[in-house]
């Protein structure tokens, strides 16, 4: 059995569609579908069902998916082991949130490219579901997730921060800096919020819907640091992590509100797929992540 064919197979079962499979390993189609065939008649078994041009995994292919994530994990192993005094190098792949990005968990990411210069750091910002489905689908080593605790069976969280959700204002805001200000009082104000659908402004608004009371959102916008300038400027009311807003608030640039009864506590985990290998640099980039939550926590 070829371990090039059974990471075709991988990628075919994963993208549920041999010409993107084949656009992402860099193969001719032709060849993506004569790898499939070999495998299926050394198999002697189907490992798609096809309707057209629609695939999916069959029962068999399902199976066998399984130990196709192990041969392949364990060859990279082997290829490793044999190469213990080399240097964490090549492509990490991390789905991170676009708030995580503009917060001091930057300082993460430089820090791991200033210790490991061999490897070449890619962040793409997801949404919650993009970036689950691209950790299932091999496109990302690790994710970052602003979310309630998330779990899978093939999933490992690696670290997991607790993050408070602030709202807060302009510093000459009537509301700034007051504590116990009721939800009825805070919802006469007006709102600049991230796109609906994003996990906080997804929970705020369901218990409000849950109470029978609702919001005012004069501008959605899915940037950070948009929110918080038009903020600052006394343009609305803003809800944000606590995280992406200290720098602000210790400059005096904003303000918070505490209200009476209410708090939303997230969780920042980072995620991989235990089915898959894990990189040199995966590995190193874990190895930092435990000493930053270490720093983290003494703060």
């Amino acid at each position: 059995m070829e371990i090039r064919n059974i990471r075709t197979f991988i990628k075919v079962a994963e993208l549920e569609n041999f010409t993107k499979a084949a656009l992402e390993l860099g193969y001719a189609q032709s060849t993506v579908t004569m790898q499939i065939k070999q495998l299926e008649e050394e198999l002697q078994t189907e490992l798609f069902t096809r309707n057209g041009k629609l695939i999916a995994l069959s029962a068999a292919g399902q199976e066998f998916l399984q130990y196709a994530y192990q041969i392949v994990k364990y060859d990279a192993m082997a290829l490793e082991h044999f190469r213990a005094d080399a240097q964490p190098e090549g492509m990490l792949c991390i789905g991170v949130m676009e708030t995580v990005c503009a917060s001091g968990y930057a300082d993460l990411f430089y820090h791991f490219l200033k210790k490991y210069p061999g490897v070449s750091l890619k962040l793409e910002v997801s949404t919650t579901f993009e970036a689950m489905e691209n950790l299932d689908r091999g496109k990302f080593d690790l994710i970052f997730l602003l979310d309630n605790r998330i779990s899978r069976p093939n999933w490992v969280t690696a670290a997991e921060f607790p993050a408070d959700i602030s709202f807060f204002c302009a510093p000459e805001h009537p509301l700034a800096g007051k504590r116990d200000v009721p939800l009825d009082r805070l919802l006469q104000e007006h709102f600049i919020l991230t796109e609906k659908g994003c996990n906080y402004r997804y929970v705020f608004e369901n218990d409000l819907a849950a109470a029978g009371k609702s919001l005012s959102c004069d501008m959605e916008i899915g940037h950070t640091e948009f929110i918080i300038g038009a903020v600052s400027e006394g343009r609305g009311i803003g809800l944000l992590p606590y995280f992406t807003l200290k720098k602000e608030l210790d400059s005096g640039r904003i303000s918070l509100i505490q209200v009476s009864g209410y708090r939303i506590q997230l969780w920042v985990q980072v995620i991989y797929n235990r089915n898959r290998w894990i990189s040199p640099a995966v590995k190193a980039f874990l190895r930092e992540l435990e000493l930053f939550g270490r720093e983290l926590s003494a703060r």
